[in-house]
């Protein structure tokens, strides 16, 4: 085993477990002087976020399903069509337009 493997090792079995709970603030601020200066570097933790999100807060969601729906609908639109017209010219073409 080499000096760092070793070093690593014992420093991981050194250091404190770390007990996540959600909606928990530390009293050491994550590590900084204060909690202007946590948000000011680190920014906001998950819960933090979620717990000042409002919930009248509008969405972008109903006008991008209804455009992301009609790109979809109008695709396979697209695609029967271009398959009728393949079809019936493949399999009718030259009943259809023998006289052309």
């Amino acid at each position: 085993m080499t000096e760092t493997e070793h070093s690593t090792k014992t420093k991981r079995a050194e250091l404190d477990p770390v007990k996540d709970e959600w909606g928990a603030q530390p009293d050491d601020n994550f590590g900084y002087a204060s909690e202007e200066e946590r948000r000011a570097n680190r920014g906001l933790e998950d819960w933090e976020m979620l717990d000042q999100m409002s919930d009248s807060q509008p969405g972008i969601f109903a006008w991008f399903h209804t455009v992301a729906g009609s790109v979809v609908a109008g695709v396979i639109v697209f695609v029967i069509v271009a398959y009728a017209i393949y079809y019936f010219t493949y399999n009718y073409g030259s009943i259809l337009f023998k006289n052309w």
